[in-house]
């Protein structure tokens, strides 16, 4: 079994979140295929399968806010089953945060989306949440004024 792992992608990256699959469980992969498309709030990657096989398991979802060293999946032979989960992730399909990483939820803002949210005393954490915006701009906070 390989497990699919979040590179670290820069020297300043705390986190990543999973765009999409583009492969699902039960999918054949072949090395350096594209198999999910990742967001930073720098850029966008294309995450590459590290081995050839069968996708077994999807262990962070799409929309997933992960670290980067993160288990995001597992490759494995054809039939093969999977009999636990790596390190570090849990049944419910997210990848965990190790408990030493105090790390506050990212919102995703523009600078400017950002001014008109603290001058309106908006909550932009939970602007995100209930739209599901990746990044608010300010067409997401027209609703809220």
């Amino acid at each position: 079994m390989t497990t699919i792992i979040i590179p670290q992608l820069d020297a300043n990256l705390v986190d990543v979140t999973i765009t999409r699959w583009r492969k699902q469980a039960g999918d054949v992969v072949a090395a350096g295929e594209i198999v999910a498309d990742l967001t930073t709030d720098k850029a966008a990657y294309e995450l590459e399968a590290p081995a050839s096989g069968t996708l077994l398991a999807i262990i962070a979802v799409e929309k997933s806010i992960v670290l980067a060293g993160s288990a995001i999946g597992i490759i494995g032979e054809p039939g093969e089953e999977l009999t636990a989960l790596p390190a570090g992730a849990n049944p419910e399909g997210r990848a965990a945060l190790p408990a030493s990483a105090n790390v506050p939820p990212r919102v995703r803002a523009t600078p400017r989306a950002r001014r008109l949210a603290q001058e309106k005393g908006l909550d932009l954490a939970k602007i995100q949440t209930e739209t599901g915006a990746e990044i608010i701009d300010e067409a997401v906070l027209a609703r809220y004024l």
